[in-house]
């Protein structure tokens, strides 16, 4: 029974994964395409599926702690604690979740990297649009040819 439930988490845990991955390649497309709306709604998408996400996972340590005793314990050390049909189920279901994240992973980190290019581009054109003003030097500037200050005026300037 107990593997039962474990098979069912996992088997939860990559639907969930696989949402979650058409979620950042549709997220990989509004950051192409700048679609702030799309990515916002995405977002909030996400955020829906990593908390699906704990909950699962929640259930295969209930799983987990009913199989071993121990709520450290891998699938890897269940399964080679099971024999059969449900080792070779579980097997099937690790590898899978496990290539699911990978691409996942992979995905993130593109995101990543074009929400940085992006980042770069938009202050890039900030800069071009609103140059930093020059820094203030000490020449002279007003009355150059006048040795003499400002009437009213200090030489020292006492507020600095």
């Amino acid at each position: 029974m107990a593997t039962q439930l474990l098979v069912e988490a996992m088997e939860k845990l990559i639907s969930i994964h696989k949402l979650l991955l058409e979620t950042a390649n549709e997220k990989t497309e509004a950051i192409k395409n700048n679609d702030m709306q799309s990515l916002t709604r995405l977002l909030r998408e996400e955020q829906k599926h990593v908390a699906a996400i704990q909950v699962a996972d929640q259930n295969r340590l209930k799983a987990t702690i009913d199989l071993t005793n121990n709520k450290e314990a891998t699938i890897s050390e269940i399964i080679e604690g099971l024999s059969g049909t449900e080792q070779e189920k579980l097997i099937i279901l690790q590898e899978k979740l496990v290539a699911i994240i990978d691409e996942l992973k992979d995905k993130n980190a593109l995101n990543q990297q074009l929400l940085t290019y992006s980042m770069q581009f938009v202050n890039m054109n900030l800069d071009i649009l609103a140059p930093e003003q020059e820094l203030p030097n000490y020449s002279k500037t007003r009355n150059e040819g006048n040795d003499q200050p400002e009437a009213g005026r200090s030489i020292f300037d006492s507020k600095a």
